[in-house]
């Protein structure tokens, strides 16, 4: 089983059984608690403190927790449970599997896929889920390529268990087995758009962003980069680049939103002027050693015509009419 972290629900069958059920509507009205649905609260101050990510996985947990206990939950509430990126929000309804018929049927808040429950789900946070490998099938049958691809992207790099809460770790799920699910679920809606996503998809990219820039890149019918190129110099390793096309000598890195921030662990424990210094230093070392190098950030890579206008002078064009910068 796997075991996250996660805040308590606060439900209406339990308080009714302890006579205190009056005092959770009274928290309720004073906004000390929040419904999250029928016979199910969380602290307010709880609840405030979430990002959109938790929130979801919140909305998940309440649902579960009034549903039958064989529940499966899958596609986009999986997702959320498996903590797979999310470019986009997440949707306003909780989605599960279950036996096989024709389409799938709904409850309040929920949507039920009749494709078959999954041999071999998960537990998280109280939640069966469907597994990684189903759930990144599902999810790419259902999502923009944007979408799926930034969640197949991470499934395929990240364990299948959180390596600091479980005693050992199983591998990602490999190609193969991607491949294998999508053919026990066979050509149901989506498959066309599963498949390509499935081939395209790089554990390479490592953060939401290059999974979306790698997209953007494709789309302009640009070469396929080199992902994760390490350089060096006399000094030793300078650092490894998001990007890189060797018939360019173009080295390209992302600048995600957490940039500076937590995310970044081997920042950790240095000031801001500490961290801009040492990528200045970095940036430095890397124009010795390539021809080109530059960043991309959100706001470029979400523009494909600037993101076109911008690496053309870089010679980075589609194939045809591809040069060198001189």
């Amino acid at each position: 089983m796997h075991a996250m972290s996660a805040p308590p629900l606060i439900l209406t069958r339990e308080a009714a059984r302890m006579g205190s059920d009056h005092l959770l509507r009274d928290l309720h009205r004073a906004a000390a608690a929040v419904r999250l649905r029928a016979g199910v609260y969380i602290d307010a101050t709880a609840w405030s403190g979430m990002d959109a990510d938790e929130r979801f996985r919140t909305r998940v947990r309440a649902v579960a927790a009034v549903s039958r206990p064989d529940a499966q939950f899958s596609h986009d509430s999986a997702a959320a449970m498996w903590r797979l990126p999310s470019i986009g929000p997440w949707p306003e309804r909780v989605h599960e599997v279950v036996a096989w018929r024709g389409g799938g049927s709904n409850r309040v808040g929920v949507t039920a896929h009749g494709q078959g429950v999954d041999s071999d789900p998960v537990m998280i946070d109280g939640v069966v889920v469907t597994s990684l490998t189903r759930t990144l099938v599902d999810v790419a049958r259902t999502s923009s390529m944007v979408r799926s691809v930034a969640m197949l992207d991470a499934g395929l790099r990240r364990p299948r268990y959180d390596e600091f809460r479980h005693p050992f770790i199983d591998p990602p799920p490999s190609r193969e087995e991607l491949d294998q699910q999508f053919e026990r679920l066979g050509a149901a809606r989506g498959a066309t758009r599963a498949a390509r996503a499935i081939a395209f998809a790089d554990p390479g990219a490592e953060s939401p962003g290059e999974s979306f820039a790698r997209i953007q890149f494709h789309a302009l019918g640009y070469p396929p980069p080199v992902l994760q190129r390490e350089f060096f110099d006399e000094l030793g390793v300078i650092g490894i680049a998001d990007f890189y096309w060797p018939e360019l000598d173009l080295a390209l890195e992302f600048d995600g939103r957490s940039k500076y921030g937590n995310s970044r662990k081997y920042q950790r424990g240095m000031t801001l002027e500490q961290i801009l210094m040492r990528e200045k230093d970095r940036e430095r070392r890397f124009r010795r050693v390539v021809t080109n190098f530059d960043r991309l950030g959100w706001e470029l890579v979400e523009d494909r015509a600037r993101l076109a206008r911008y690496l053309a002078p870089y010679g980075l064009v589609p194939p045809g009419r591809l040069r060198p910068r001189t």
